[in-house]
């Protein structure tokens, strides 16, 4: 009961498509091909088809990755995610909807998708690696110049680990104090803090000024780094002005010289992706370790 196990050539696939999907997204400037990434769908479709001839398992991944894809083209329209995100999150409900028996550990995963263990550890890793990389390791002093409300910032972080400490006590005072409950809260509490008290100084160092000339489709602009005056001048000028550079906007915006705030320097999600279903395979989903 509660085992779901997948072949070696379906996992060795998977982790291919996830490494090229990394690699775009670290050597060419966070752009994924759209021909790669529409061949890789179609070969997340093919591997449904051949991998799953239950159709009730069949079923189930083709319902898992039509709802990843709908919420995830609702982030992409708000501009959180790029689209070559969604297709990849799409392309792993595909190739592996439930989630295996881990390859290091013998726990019952009880088939949760398999993209949930993906998020969960894709959101740690990216979460931990976004704070090291740019505090240590990025300067941008044009923007950081643009900077605002650092002692705001401050007072919430101290709130927020303040109430993961408050949590922790409230826990042990019913439950006893778990190890594994505390454990689980301290690698929650203490990234985020951090996190939350430097997070207008980690946007700002991945945000470059650019004419709107150079936009592309799918750009995100951070229209939270501009001020009132940029931000009212080009919401007036611009129908459809916001998060997301959509194909009429950039064409709209083509001879447009006030420059604007781009995440250029925005950090590789497919590469944390890619350590995510690597460690989704080998661990399984890591929340059932703190709650079994």
């Amino acid at each position: 009961m509660y085992v779901y196990s997948i072949g070696i050539a379906r996992m060795l696939i998977l982790l291919a498509l996830a490494l090229a999907y990394a690699i775009f997204d670290v050597f060419n400037k966070r752009n994924v091909p759209n021909k790669f990434v529409y061949f890789s769908v179609v070969i997340g479709i093919i591997a449904t088809l051949a991998y799953y001839p239950d159709v009730y398992i069949m079923g189930v991944s083709a319902l898992i990755a039509a709802i990843i894809g709908s919420l995830g083209y609702i982030i992409y329209r708000k501009g959180i995610l790029g689209a070559g995100d969604v297709f990849e999150f799409i392309l792993i409900s595909l190739f592996i909807p439930l989630q295996p028996m881990p390859l290091l550990v013998n726990m019952p995963q009880f088939y949760l998708p398999f993209i949930l263990s993906v998020f969960v550890v894709t959101g740690y890793v990216s979460f931990i690696s976004i704070a090291f990389y740019y505090l240590l390791f990025v300067r941008n002093p044009e923007m950081e110049r643009r900077m605002e409300g650092g002692r705001k910032s401050a007072i919430i972080s101290s709130a927020f680990l303040t109430m993961y400490v408050l949590l922790i006590y409230v826990m042990g005072r019913i439950n006893g104090f778990s190890s594994s409950a505390v454990l689980l809260i301290a690698l929650v509490a203490i990234p985020s803090s951090i996190v939350l008290a430097y997070e207008k100084l980690i946007n700002a160092r991945m945000v470059a000024m650019i004419i709107p000339g150079k936009l592309e489709d799918g750009d995100m602009i951070a229209v939270n780094m501009m001020n009132r005056e940029e931000s009212n001048y080009f919401t007036k000028h611009y129908k459809g002005f916001g998060r997301l550079a959509t194909h009429a906007l950039v064409k709209d915006m083509k001879h447009e010289k006030k420059k604007l705030p781009v995440y250029r320097n925005a950090p590789p999600l497919a590469l944390f992706m890619f350590a995510g279903v690597i460690l989704a395979l080998l661990f399984g989903n890591v929340l059932l370790f703190f709650l079994l």
